[in-house]
């Protein structure tokens, strides 16, 4: 009992030198360490909006790479020249396109207007409905992530996704073509590599406008306005002389068909592609290569404008 005893004192005088028994409202000096040592001359800030934008680019693509979608589509591209080789076997697949190398791509990029819309909806639209049903933009959001660079970080890695996507399918549908094909319109295969990049800017811009808001991420709604009502609506103005022919090739929702008609193919699976064939309605040799860049920059600034201004309002 003396020793216990004993050993309670010695814990207490131990605690008090300590001073852990210290009188209520008095202080004193208890650490041991300098200024420099306990960093209190150090300054912390928020980081630039460059590198928080980097850092939800590096965070997007990361996730991207775990999306099923993206690898089905890289294998369906892989396919386009078997599948290409079927079809031309069931269906007269010649009388769309030039029997030349740049007609052979166009044809194998029938449903390059089709299946941009569809993927890019897919990949855009769920973008930021699904950051704020998960929960997640309520952490990335905060101080500091400022939403500015919280939506251009991630439309930029969809972006950069689906250009490699379909860059990927471009270059397949060439490599398809080199099996009877050796020679190539180069003028031609860049402008039509130009107005897909110009498109893939286009449709993702729009897609990522629509997703903003959205509560729920569709992919159907960006892929049957981009798809079908523009096009339809377009084409029945153009028909019925309401506006001029020529507007349509400023259109830039069209711009996946006239990546294919400029290769030689004169049919496309889109609406207006599907008419194009038997009446001729975008004549690729009156393009104004410059007005449609300028029109799809412009359209491309403006529908991310939106979506970056309507998360910027969305409650928290």
């Amino acid at each position: 009992m003396n020793f216990l005893k004993k050993n309670q004192d010695e814990q207490v005088a131990e605690s008090a030198e300590s001073g852990e028994n210290r009188p209520r409202g008095t202080w004193e000096e208890t650490s041991t360490m300098n200024d420099e040592e306990a960093h209190r001359d150090v300054r912390y800030s928020i980081k630039s909006s460059f590198n928080q934008t980097v850092c939800m680019f590096k965070t997007q693509m990361a996730l991207y790479s775990k999306r099923k979608s993206i690898y089905v589509l890289l294998v369906m591209a892989i396919m386009i020249p078997i599948i290409y080789y079927y079809i031309k076997d069931i269906f007269p697949m010649g009388t769309f396109t030039e029997k030349s190398g740049n007609g052979m791509m166009g044809l194998m990029l029938f449903l390059l207007p089709l299946v941009m819309a569809l993927f890019t909806g897919s990949l855009l639209s769920s973008l930021m409905p699904k950051e704020f049903k998960d929960r997640s933009a309520y952490m990335n959001m905060a101080l500091p992530m400022s939403r500015f660079s919280f939506c251009i970080g991630k439309y930029l890695a969809g972006l950069v996704v689906t250009v490699g996507v379909f860059v990927f399918a471009f270059g397949m549908a060439m490599a398809g073509s080199m099996t009877d094909y050796t020679q190539y319109d180069e003028e031609s295969l860049g402008l039509a590599f130009i107005l897909m990049v110009l498109a893939l800017m286009v449709f993702t811009s729009f897609a990522f406008a629509i997703g903003c808001f959205i509560k729920r991420g569709t992919t159907i709604l960006a892929f049957i306005i981009m798809g079908f009502i523009l096009p339809s609506i377009e084409l029945y103005l153009a028909m019925s002389e309401k506006v001029d022919m020529d507007m349509l090739m400023f259109m830039p929702n069209l711009l996946p068909d006239m990546v294919s008609i400029s290769l030689g193919s004169n049919a496309t699976g889109s609406v207006v592609g599907f008419i194009n064939a038997f009446v001729p309605i975008i004549d690729i040799t009156e393009l104004n290569l410059v007005a449609v860049t300028v029109i799809s920059i412009v359209w491309t600034l403006v529908f991310l404008g939106i979506g970056i201004f309507a998360v910027s309002r969305r409650e928290m």
